[in-house]
């Protein structure tokens, strides 16, 4: 099975992701298609870069992580278990990160459907301690396979905004609901513990 694994960076790759990264690809049982893209004036360029690519090669999957997450080596192995189109993981944002560390576990609050959301960390309906469909999910770590981006129309990840200017939709949520019109489903799988190494002025 061929996999493109892509980190989407324009400031250089945290030393634990890298870690990480090279824990992932000695782990094994794939065959890796390796891109890091660090041009273009936003993550949407990186993102689009990234999958024009995979389809280039012919990768069955593309697995993106940012440059600033933490994961543990059998990530791809869980995720390609769940057998979906397209699964993230959850994780804290970093700006509930507390000064410089790592955030450990899942993330706190997701939205499962328009408007409704839970806290993960509490949550004690069993459905949401497997892998749940979801309204959208972070791209921060997302395995999307590459049939996917055949069947949407480009630009695939994408910023759109208000008359104002203000930014209405990250391009990770543009992704999803687009994905959600061409007919996909997008899921959530907390069981992997991710970190998301962030900054946070007090």
């Amino acid at each position: 099975m061929k996999i493109t694994l892509a980190i989407p960076t324009n400031r250089g790759l945290q030393p634990k992701t890298m870690t990480c990264l090279l824990e992932l690809v000695a782990h094994g049982g794939y065959d890796f298609h390796v891109l890091v893209p660090s041009e273009g004036y936003t993550i949407a360029e990186n993102r689009n870069y990234i999958a024009f690519q995979a389809l280039n090669s012919k990768s069955d999957y593309v697995l993106m992580i940012d440059d600033d997450m933490t994961f543990p080596p059998d990530t791809l192995d869980k995720l390609i278990s769940n057998q979906k189109d397209i699964v993230g993981v959850a994780y804290h944002s970093r700006g509930s990160t507390d000064k410089i560390k790592i955030v450990p576990d899942i993330m706190s609050i997701a939205e499962v459907d328009k408007g409704k959301y839970i806290n993960l960390e509490t949550e004690t309906d069993p459905k949401y301690k497997d892998v749940f469909e979801c309204y959208a999910t972070g791209t921060g770590i997302i395995l999307i396979k590459c049939d996917v981006f055949r069947k949407i129309p480009q630009p695939w990840f994408e910023f759109t905004f208000f008359e104002n200017g203000k930014c209405k939709e990250g391009e990770d949520w543009n992704f999803c609901f687009k994905a959600k019109e061409a007919g996909f489903k997008i899921y959530c799988d907390p069981r992997i513990s991710v970190g998301h190494i962030g900054e946070y002025i007090v």
